[in-house]
C-alpha cells in the first residue's frame, strides 16, 4: 500500500516542491496520514479538506475524530488527487501562513498546523512526523 501510494503521488509532490518551496515529503506524509496511505479518499481529497467557499464541489461523508466521535461533514471534492494537493497549498498559504513560512522545516510546520487548528488530534504533529520519517 505504502509503495503504491508513493509511486502514485511522489512526482506531483516533488514538482510542487520545486514550484512552491514546500518540502515534498510534507505533502506525502500528511496525505498518507489523512488517507491511510490512499485507502480512504473521499472525492479525490488527500488532506481531509472541509468544503472550501472558493471552490465548487463537495461530498458529505462520515468522519471519525481522534476521540472516536463520528460525525457527517461536507468535504471538498476534486477532479483529481493532484488538484487536492494544489488546493491544500493555497489553503495553507492563505489560512495557516505561520506554518507556510516553515514549509521547509517539517517539525515546525506540523507543530504550527496543530497549534492553529488544522486537526483536532492533539498528537497530529507527532503522527505526521512519524509518517514523514517513513517516506523515502
Amino acid at each position: 500500500m505504502k509503495e503504491r501510494f508513493l509511486e502514485r503521488f511522489s512526482e506531483s509532490a516533488f514538482l510542487l516542491e520545486r514550484l512552491t518551496g514546500i518540502d515534498g515529503k510534507i505533502l506525502l506524509a500528511q496525505s498518507a496520514l489523512e488517507t491511510g496511505w490512499g485507502r480512504h479518499t473521499v472525492g479525490n481529497n488527500l488532506f481531509g479538506i472541509k468544503k472550501l467557499s472558493w471552490l465548487e464541489g463537495g461530498v458529505r461523508a462520515e468522519t471519525k475524530e481522534f476521540d472516536g466521535v463520528k460525525t457527517i461533514d461536507t468535504f471538498q471534492s476534486f477532479v483529481s488527487p493532484e488538484n487536492s494537493m494544489i488546493a491544500y497549498l493555497i489553503l495553507i498559504k492563505e489560512c495557516y501562513n505561520r506554518a507556510w513560512e516553515c514549509r521547509k522545516e517539517p517539525e515546525k510546520y506540523f507543530r504550527l498546523l496543530q497549534r492553529y487548528g488544522y486537526a483536532t488530534d492533539p498528537m497530529y504533529a507527532e503522527k505526521c512526523l512519524d509518517v514523514y520519517n517513513c517516506v523515502e
